[in-house]
């Protein structure tokens, strides 16, 4: 990459960051929305598994060491606070030419398939995230996002457990995560994403993402403002 495709991705970006705040700003309504009430909230972990972490192809996805960094971030305080935390996995089952992905194969070639089929190497959760098994949540899904097929695994253990608000982080931005999003928020879910815990494959989709959620699904905070949040709640 030159330093003129450098340049035009940043001022595409300065772009979008502007053109989001401005129509915010005329729709006169607030830019953050929800306030992190621990007894309502639930961390909602997606994909951070060997396949997106740790590949065999050594192919790693950019910026994937500051997600893992501040997902473990979150993890700590939300373990800290009991706020639960649900981890989300990726898994096709498939036997032979029979798979449960739906159109999925379409979109990905073999090596990716491989990483995320019946419940395999690449499916476990990366060994560096701070999962405990005695407490945390493990949730399955076999679409982009974590909410369809209906009934999903996530939709049903937040009803169990009473969360409605949740602080999404996880990867990638503009497969997984924005598809979470969207049907969290079409479910009356209220999300917070977290802009520095999620990633994708160039930095403008992922901020076409945070657009996107910014303006119709959800607020976008970063780890540290949410973090802070959380500290200054329990000291109240």
């Amino acid at each position: 990459m030159d330093n003129k495709e450098i340049d035009n991705k940043a001022e595409v970006i300065q772009f979008l960051r502007h053109k989001t705040d401005q129509l915010i700003s005329e729709w006169k309504r607030e830019d953050i929305l929800f306030d992190i009430k621990p007894p309502q909230a639930a961390l909602i972990i997606i994909d951070m598994q060997n396949f997106v972490c740790a590949p065999e192809n050594g192919h790693g996805i950019q910026g994937i060491d500051e997600v893992i960094n501040n997902t473990n971030h979150l993890v700590d305080i939300c373990h800290e606070l009991s706020i639960p935390v649900i981890w989300v996995r990726e898994n096709i089952n498939t036997i032979g030419d029979s798979t449960n992905g739906g159109l999925y194969p379409l979109f990905h070639d073999r090596e990716h398939l491989n990483a995320i089929e019946n419940l395999g190497h690449g499916t476990e959760i990366y060994s560096e995230m701070h999962f405990d098994k005695s407490k945390d949540f493990v949730v399955f899904k076999n679409r982009y996002s974590a909410f369809i097929p209906a009934p999903s695994d996530l939709h049903k253990t937040l009803t169990s457990i009473g969360r409605k608000l949740l602080i999404i982080s996880g990867v990638a931005a503009n497969v997984c995560i924005e598809s979470t999003v969207r049907d969290a928020m079409q479910l009356d879910y209220e999300v917070v994403l977290i802009s520095d815990a999620t990633t994708t494959f160039d930095e403008i989709f992922l901020e076409v993402t945070l657009m996107n959620t910014r303006l119709f699904f959800g607020d976008v905070r970063t780890t540290k403002s949410v973090i802070d949040e959380l500290k200054s709640i329990t000291k109240e």
